[in-house]
């Protein structure tokens, strides 16, 4: 009888942690989940038949594409086919922002607007990518400036800031921008990577990763995971090399696409069941 008696009320124990964990696990995972994903490619391409690969991932979920004429500009306004390729990004729904180097900090500020107002005259799109982001105190009233800047311009609503590493907090509450990328690297060192911990206090949206040098898909989707996980919202993930890991789309893009759409579909069912 002892032992029957320990028996049954191990079953009402099972079954009353059972029922609470079918409570509890959904509040959990939607937790760990909330993050939508999107995609922040830079595309350093010439336009061609790949932009309009860019352009109908859009349909899927949403795409910001940093173009880069000539390491910034270029001529203004651009030739027939760079307009062309814009009008599909842009008509695909597509944020389109334009590439202006900074030189952590040090480069001339009027030299800086100057790009950033051949972009507002000739290329019709919703925002600046500033390259070579610093990362110090020191810095930012250089880049709140030019945050105030770009966003003073009619439809210019996205500024990113790429420091490719880790960037103080207050780049982030100010804004100096909307986006920030705390990761550019290859592969092998994206899984050691350690997001600042003020990361997860903001919307995942703030920031983005872009790792080139992944292999293979298995090895994508495994960093994009890792991104979600890590509260990162933008991602990029291509087998593209250095010098120039952006100057091609990965041999994977309709995997990594679909693979970041079917995470969003999972992720909004149990966030909203």
């Amino acid at each position: 009888m002892i032992h029957l008696r320990h028996t049954y009320r191990y079953m009402i124990f099972l079954s009353i942690f059972v029922v609470s964990m079918a409570i509890i696990q959904p509040i959990t995972t939607r937790a760990q989940t909330k993050v939508q994903l999107q995609i922040l490619i830079p595309l350093y391409i010439y336009p061609d038949n790949r932009w309009n690969d860019v352009a109908t991932a859009a349909s899927k979920l949403p795409v910001t594409a940093v173009i880069n004429p000539n390491s910034g500009p270029g001529t203004c306004p651009p030739d027939a086919a760079y307009i062309q390729g814009l009008n599909t990004l842009r008509n695909a729904g597509v944020t389109i922002v334009g590439y202006v180097p900074t030189t952590n900090g040090d480069r001339q500020i009027n030299n800086v607007k100057a790009d950033i107002d051949l972009y507002v005259q000739c290329f019709n799109i919703h925002g600046i990518f500033l390259d070579e982001t610093a990362t110090t105190l020191d810095k930012l009233s250089y880049y709140g400036e030019l945050y105030d800047y770009i966003r003073s311009k009619p439809n210019f609503n996205t500024v990113v800031l790429n420091p490719g590493t880790n960037i103080i907090e207050q780049y982030v509450s100010r804004p100096a921008g909307d986006i920030s990328i705390i990761f550019e690297s290859y592969s092998t060192e994206w899984p050691g990577y350690e997001p600042d911990s003020y990361v997860s206090a903001y919307p995942a949206e703030r920031f983005a990763v872009l790792v080139h040098t992944t292999p293979d898909v298995n090895t994508m989707k495994s960093h994009v995971d890792l991104a979600m996980a890590r509260h990162i919202g933008y991602v990029y993930v291509t087998n593209d090399i250095m010098d120039n890991p952006w100057d091609t789309l990965p041999s994977y893009w309709t995997e990594f696409v679909d693979y970041l759409t079917s995470l969003n579909a999972r992720s909004y069912l149990l966030w909203t069941r």
